[in-house]
Order: C-alpha cells, then structure tokens, then sequence
C-alpha cells in the first residue's frame, strides 16, 4: 500500500513539474517562476512519508507562495502612470493583482499555434513580440494590475467593471475610449495604444466587459454608456471611440447608437458589416492576412462609411507585430481631432484617403 501510495504521489508530481517546464521555458515573470515553483514543492512533498522533512518542503512552497501572493497585492496596486479601478472602487481588486499578465499572455499564444488562429501568418511570432512589449511596458509602468483573472470569473458587468486609465484625463487635449475584443481585457493592449494617444495629447480609458468582447451586447452596451457619463462628469468632452477586433465590431455598433457621443471611432482588425455610419470621422487599420476577420469586410466598411482604410501587411495581431507602423497613424488621426476642437472647426465625416 505504501508503494501503491507513491506511485500514486507522482501523478501530481508529474503534472507540476510538466507545468514547471512549460513556464521556466517561456519568457516567464519572476512571480510566475516562483508560483510554479511553489507548486512543484508542495506536491514534490507527497513523495516523502509523513516525516519532517515532507512537513519542511511543505512549509517552503507554502511560504513562496504567499510570499509571492503578498508581494503582487502589494506592489501591483497601479502602474506609475496607470490606475485601474471600478466605478465603486478607486484602486484595483487584489483579484487583479495577483497574477502577472505576461505569464497569461505570452503562454495563451503559445497555445494559440494549436487551434484555429494556427493559420494566422502573425501566430509564430506572437509569443516573442508579446514578451518584448510586455518588458517595454513594464520598463515604463513597473508592475501593473491586469483585468484578465477578474474577467475570465465573471466579475466584469455594468457598475462593477474593471477600468484602466492612462494619462491625465481632466487636463487632456481628449480621451480615447478602447474597447477590447475577444479573449478578455488586458493591460497591454490598452498600454500600446495609449502611447499612440498620448503623442497626440489624449488620455486613454479602457473598459471591461465579459472576455467575448460582446460590446453589442445590452451589457456591452451599458458599461460603455457609463463609462462615457462618467468622463461627461469629469468634464471631458472630446472623446474617440475606438476598439480591437470584437471590440472594433462593437464599437462600429455603438457608434451610431450613441451619435453625438464621440468625435472619432477608430477600428483596429474589426469592424460590423452591418454597421451604419457613425456620423464622425473614421480611421479603420487592418492586416491584410487577417484570418479572423477579413479585410475586404473592414475595407468595405471604410469605403461605405467614407472613412480612412490603412492595410498592414500583417494578420489577426497587427496592432503588436506591426505597432510601429500602425500606431503614428492613430497619433496622426488624433491630433487632427484635437486640431479641428480647438480651432472650432466643424467635425466632418469625410477623410482624405491617402
């Protein structure tokens, strides 16, 4: 029976140290080193019989992991120019600080090489330009909260959703609102275009909902309502809508639900064919190779709303693999706003394409 014990021991001890490779083999995060690591004790600890020495390696991966815990709740609160909170709460949930968002992220598009999105031309390189824009963001913002775990559980619905905000919201030339598509809210993507936002002067406020992305959706729909009332009462009123795949479906939705309600809509890898024009001037961006969402639906969506369609020779995931491209075209179309709000100009939905 002892044996039959430890044979059985090893089954846990086997799927750790499986899981230990997988995360020490990706451009892993300290705390996701020493997570895995933690785990890899507690179960290596099921080997030895109820001695000292099980009880020690016990003690030791449960003091790494909350050690490892205590230390993301308490340094992830917010970035150095990043804050995420809920329309109730000011700070972010300790649910969004536990985990660093590299580990999720880099390690999910590993993943994606094996489904559908395989025959996506930007999948091979996914992972790695991922990793080194994680390390540019974390060189600029320190360790930051992430609503992925938060969203992935379901805590992410109108009133309760977790929002980032990036710059200087009451004193900016205007904010962009970013709606994220399929697979959840994540910090970076809300990070990279705020950099773009931030050249021309705006702030950048990402909201939540469920990790479909489904903005269309009654829910979708609310939480984007409030989070544009609550920036109308922090006096913003230059406000561009934009969004990233589902997100750039749904906000090419809502738009013209909510005409009147933003000066500009910027759709990145998405946009509804069904969608009727916003009234404001668009700027579309879109990987040629898309194979999620082809780029003849974008491109049809541009010409029928009379907006400015960009291709990138890209796919699914231009917005990271060609972010040097993408990103001055969205500062360029920003600054035109902000331009024409200052000067009084009357906002016009035709764009000179180039």
């Amino acid at each position: 029976m002892r044996t039959l014990a430890r044979l059985l021991a090893l089954v846990p001890l086997l799927v750790a140290a499986a899981f230990f490779a997988w995360v020490v083999t990706a451009p892993a995060s300290v705390s996701g080193v020493a997570y895995a690591s933690s785990l890899l004790l507690v179960t290596a600890a099921l080997l030895f019989e109820r001695t000292e020495t099980r009880r020690r390696i016990r003690v030791v991966g449960a003091g790494l992991l909350a050690l490892t815990v205590g230390s993301r709740v308490a340094f992830a609160e917010h970035g150095r120019g990043l804050r995420m909170g809920t329309p109730t709460e000011h700070d972010a949930r300790w649910i969004d600080r536990v985990i660093d968002e590299e580990d999720l992220a880099v390690n999910g598009a590993r993943m994606v090489g094996w489904t559908a999105f395989a025959h996506d031309p930007d999948v091979p390189s996914l992972a790695h330009v991922m990793h080194v824009a994680y390390a540019r963001m974390r060189a600029e913002q320190g360790s930051t909260p992430s609503p992925v775990v938060a969203t992935y559980i379901g805590l992410e619905a109108p009133g309760a959703d977790d929002t980032l905000e990036i710059g200087d919201v009451e004193h900016a030339a205007g904010v962009v609102v970013f709606l994220h598509g399929y697979a959840g809210s994540f910090t970076l993507p809300c990070w990279v275009v705020s950099r773009a936002a931030r050249d021309a002067g705006f702030a950048t406020v990402c909201p939540s909902t469920r990790w479909v992305g489904d903005w269309w959706s009654p829910a979708g729909e609310a939480t984007l309502r409030e989070t544009v009332s609550g920036l109308h009462g922090r006096g913003v009123r230059e406000i561009v809508l934009a969004g990233l795949s589902n997100g750039g479906i749904g906000a090419s939705l809502l738009a013209p639900r909510m005409r009147g309600t933003f000066d500009g809509l910027i759709v990145i890898s998405g946009a509804s064919p069904e969608a009727a024009a916003p009234g404001v001037p668009v700027l579309a961006l879109q990987g040629t190779h898309d194979a999620q969402i082809s780029a003849d639906v974008v491109r049809a969506y541009a010409g029928r709303v009379d907006g400015r369609y960009l291709a990138f020779d890209a796919g699914h995931f231009a917005m990271l693999t060609r972010e040097q491209e993408m990103m001055p075209a969205i500062t360029s179309f920003l600054r035109e706003r902000a331009s024409r709000t200052s000067t009084g100009a009357r906002t016009s939905a035709r764009e000179v394409r180039p």
